[in-house]
């Protein structure tokens, strides 16, 4: 799906003159690409539709800007995923991509991609995104959390923001982050999932399952971010983790 300016247009991101067409009919300014598998669980589950689903908009969509548009800023959102297991705490833009699974491989793939239109005018800017939530989130792994589901092995650590923030980060580097450039958005706070967990489950609902048991997030001991990069920009994140965990919960 494709939205701007109060309309949506549904087309397939994976077929080249659908994404040429669009383009040629809206002449964007900015992009905001999210499109693709964005549930590392449901890529466990079909690698190589989710891998496919990913990379091919992507490819699209940076063929389309070469072609004929290349004066539409591309914010290309990305993961943390694509740094795996960390070298050093906490991981900064330049730590490098090693991603242990196929969500983190495709999109550390996308990002190699975007290198080689750089040199010919596409202009990208990357945001790495950290986990995060928020209202509306009710069908992600919080929001199962508030309906009662387990959350997994309740010792990792990740970096949690909420998702306010994350897209306030999005439209900040649309306008102010530098051609080629990934950014960190996160926290720059590891939360373990026990804590979390005790902020978002209702009474009585199960305290936690054995390690790897129905866990939604990779066992990656610990992913942990460091923001300045993004805040040197003027990023600001404005809803501290309790927020967050109480406005998922309220009625939308």
């Amino acid at each position: 799906m494709a939205a701007g300016n109060d309309t949506e247009v549904e087309i397939d991101f994976r077929e080249a003159e659908e994404v040429q067409d669009l383009l040629g009919a809206t002449r964007p300014d900015v992009i905001f690409h999210l499109a693709g598998t964005s549930s590392p669980a449901e890529m466990r589950r079909d690698p190589i539709a989710g891998h496919l689903n990913i990379t091919k908009p992507a490819i699209a969509l940076l063929d389309a800007l070469l072609n004929s548009h290349r004066g539409t800023r591309l914010v290309l959102v990305s993961h943390c995923h694509v740094y795996g297991r960390p070298q050093r705490l906490p991981m900064a833009e330049d730590h490098p991509l090693a991603p242990t699974d196929t969500f983190g491989a495709a999109r550390a793939a996308i990002e190699h991609i975007v290198k080689n239109y750089l040199p010919h005018g596409v202009d990208v800017v990357t945001a790495r995104s950290f986990h995060h939530t928020g209202p509306g989130d009710r069908e992600g792994w919080a929001g199962e959390w508030l309906r009662g589901a387990p959350p997994g092995n309740l010792d990792l650590r990740r970096d949690i923001s909420d998702v306010r923030d994350i897209v306030a980060g999005y439209l900040l580097l649309a306008g102010s982050g530098r051609t080629g450039q990934a950014y960190n958005l996160c926290s720059g706070v590891a939360t373990s999932l026990g804590d979390l967990h005790a902020m978002v489950r209702p009474a009585g609902s199960p305290e936690g399952v054995d390690s790897g048991t129905g866990a939604r997030l990779p066992e990656i001991p610990i992913l942990w971010g460091n923001p300045a990069k993004a805040e040197a920009l003027g990023w600001v994140r404005r809803f501290p983790l309790d927020q967050t965990i109480r406005d998922l919960g309220a009625p939308s």
